[in-house]
């Protein structure tokens, strides 16, 4: 397997492999394009690779890499002041972009006119080359499959049936043979962990937080008449809440991370004591509670989109996120002022009918304030429902009734909706991929002592504390998550 971003991988291998990958043998991606000096026409193969390679596999990649990170600076090229520069600048780089996308289709189907394994397609996808001379960041191709990279790359089938057998079966594993009987055994236990079944394992993880999070919404502790400032109130379920919503931090972040953060802030603001129903952070909670249920609803791991066929799942969800965003958004914009009239008239002439005795308030099971966030997220629920029909009935006229799969709701949808399920595919495909709120673990074992002995200038390997790790605590699990998801379509 080729060396990926990560470096478990390369640890796991011998020295004298890591030695002579020929991954090892190309400069920077910035040094080559520097030594190009942006000329599109002199971007071939053969002018950036370097001849002593010999492996189509990686100068395949490495081409592919410097063809799509030349088009992203032409895409982020400041427009220039002058108008009339401007648009010729505009035409030039349209140009530009079109020979960019023709050079990176024409290398990749080039590249497939013989007979490729699947261990070869994988290489071309996952090998890392080094950004810049100056930077340890590397980047691979999968990366750069994005919404604006090539469409004819992103949805050329093999590429989707690559990532699609990876997603399934994991990473394609050879040099089996030449390993003790030790090391086989340890090399299969860690292929039953696919980036499905541990993507399975996480969203278990975080349907346990969210019902965790609703029982405490639903019945949050008692505040007591008496001031306390003991932590008599932090239970298990309050502990698990902080462990979880930590555990999710560490990962990279993204829009869908504000709500674990939000949980995380209001508990430790609140300590010693617990957000109780009377308190404002309570109403921040209830914030988080509402995020978290329509987040079920998006394509950002870990979500139930991914249990079941890709291809049907996130183009529909996308589908009905692009038209909400085109739609439903501008015309809720719209009436947003006379909305938050309306709402504030309405509770002050019902103050009375709903907030009459305090003191009957306080018996109550469940907060009135959760009982008015439920209701507020019933209706919300209820309009996100008749304006998925409405997007239906404008768009559905629209669609290609010959269409199916990724591209059943239009080409910029199946574009999308191919790029989030990348993105996934990426978040579970490192060697040893620590799933929250295991990931908490990761960092305090492993990413901390590494972090304080590298700035102390000790640089020690982790990679072997790592893999005992996480077949200790993830790898059993796992175990259990593939025969899960074995059952799923």
């Amino acid at each position: 397997m080729p060396p990926l971003e990560t470096t478990p991988l390369l640890n796991g291998q011998p020295a004298a492999t890591r030695a002579i990958h020929p991954a090892s043998l190309f400069p920077s991606i910035s040094g080559t394009l520097l030594r190009l000096e942006d000329h599109i026409d002199r971007v071939s193969i053969q002018d950036v690779c370097p001849r002593n390679v010999g492996d189509i596999c990686s100068e395949t990649a490495f081409h592919i890499l410097v063809l799509l990170e030349l088009r992203a600076r032409k895409l982020r090229q400041k427009p220039s002041a002058d108008i009339w520069n401007r648009w010729v600048d505009a035409a030039t780089n349209d140009r530009d972009l079109h020979q960019l996308n023709e050079q990176v289709v024409n290398t990749w189907v080039l590249f497939l006119d013989d007979y490729r394994t699947p261990r070869e397609i994988e290489q071309v996808l996952w090998t890392s080359f080094l950004i810049s001379d100056d930077s340890a960041r590397r980047v691979r191709v999968v990366d750069l499959l994005n919404a604006d990279c090539p469409s004819q790359l992103i949805c050329h089938d093999i590429v989707l049936l690559s990532l699609a057998n990876l997603w399934k079966n994991g990473l394609s594993r050879d040099g089996a043979l030449q390993m003790d009987s030790a090391a086989r055994i340890g090399l299969r236990f860690d292929a039953f962990c696919t980036p499905r079944a541990l993507h399975f394992m996480e969203l278990v993880c975080h349907l346990a937080y969210f019902g965790l999070l609703v029982s405490y919404v639903m019945r949050p502790p008692f505040e007591p008449i008496i001031s306390r400032t003991r932590l008599d109130y932090i239970g298990p379920r309050e502990i698990l809440l902080m462990v979880f919503s930590s555990s999710i931090l560490i990962r990279p972040w993204t829009i869908f991370t504000v709500p674990f953060a939000m949980t995380l802030i209001i508990f430790l603001f609140s300590l010693p004591a617990v957000p109780f129903a009377s308190d404002i952070s309570f109403n921040f909670l209830l914030l988080a509670f509402v995020f978290h249920t329509f987040q079920l609803h998006f394509s950002s791991p870990p979500s139930p989109l991914y249990l079941f066929k890709v291809d049907h799942s996130l183009p529909f969800a996308h589908f009905l996120g692009h038209g909400f965003y085109r739609i439903i958004f501008p015309l809720t914009l719209f009436f947003v002022p006379i909305f938050i009239l309306g709402t504030s008239w309405l509770s002050m002439a019902l103050a009375d009918t709903f907030f009459t005795d305090p003191a009957f308030i306080s018996l109550l099971p469940t907060p009135m304030q959760t009982r008015t966030t439920v209701l507020f997220m019933f209706f919300a629920l209820l309009a996100a429902f008749c304006s998925s029909l409405f997007i239906f009935v404008v768009y559905g006229r629209h669609l290609d009734p010959n269409a199916s799969g990724w591209d059943a709701y239009s080409s910029a949808v199946g574009l999308a909706a191919r790029a989030s399920f990348v993105r996934t595919v990426i978040s579970y495909s490192s060697p040893y991929t620590f799933p929250a709120p295991f990931s908490l673990l990761q960092a305090i074992l492993i990413a901390g002592p590494s972090f304080v002995l590298n700035r102390l200038g000790l640089h020690l390997s982790f990679a072997r504390a790592e893999k005992i790790l996480w077949r200790t605590t993830v790898g059993p699990l796992g175990l259990v998550s593939a025969v899960a998801v074995a059952l799923l379509p």
